[in-house]
């Protein structure tokens, strides 16, 4: 026969283990986070466990470039540092949660699949000190020209309007059926 009682005391290890478990999980991930530095060290970044943003510096060098080239520097370190995360986590999270399982994989699936590929583009010393892209730059169209205008549509002859037998069973001579 089954002790009710040294079932209980089973489940409650398991319970408090499981928990345990949970409260490491949840620890490590919230204090998690990866730095990205820009090539030339004057922009570093770092995102948390989820790819926000909750680090920024800028160097002093910054102050002599143009705005627009800061901002999309300051977009490929942010995105270098976002394409990491799924690694990190990973890496972090195996040992609590077996690399291999289930819910490894769902959580690694989820990640991946939110967060952005490592940029296209890389960095050229001398010029600038800025990104150049190699195979495309950061949110091109495939297509950045002027998109075509849609295909006319055929005009068709208008309708003649369409008119009521004369001998229809719904016709009240004209006048309505309410009064």
């Amino acid at each position: 026969m089954i002790d009710p009682d040294q079932l209980l005391s089973q489940y409650e290890g398991k319970l408090a283990e499981a928990q345990a478990k949970s409260d490491a999980i949840r620890e490590n991930l919230a204090h998690l986070q990866i730095t990205e530095r820009s090539p030339d060290g004057q922009i570093t970044v770092t995102v948390n466990d989820a790819g926000n943003l909750v680090g920024l510096q800028l160097g002093q060098a910054l102050q002599r470039k143009d705005g627009t080239a800061v901002a999309q520097d300051i977009l490929r370190t942010l995105q270098a540092a976002q394409s990491k995360v799924a690694a990190t986590v990973q890496e972090a999270m195996a040992p609590l949660m077996g690399a291999d399982s289930e819910a490894m994989h769902m959580m690694m699936d989820k990640l991946r699949s939110a967060q952005p590929p490592p940029p296209a583009e890389q960095y050229v010393p001398g010029g600038g000190g800025g990104w150049a892209p190699t195979e495309r730059r950061l949110g091109a169209i495939e297509d950045d020209g002027v998109p075509p205008a849609p295909p006319a549509r055929p005009q068709q002859p208008p309708q003649p309007p369409r008119r009521r037998p004369v001998d229809d069973d719904d016709d009240f001579s004209n006048g309505g059926f309410l009064r």
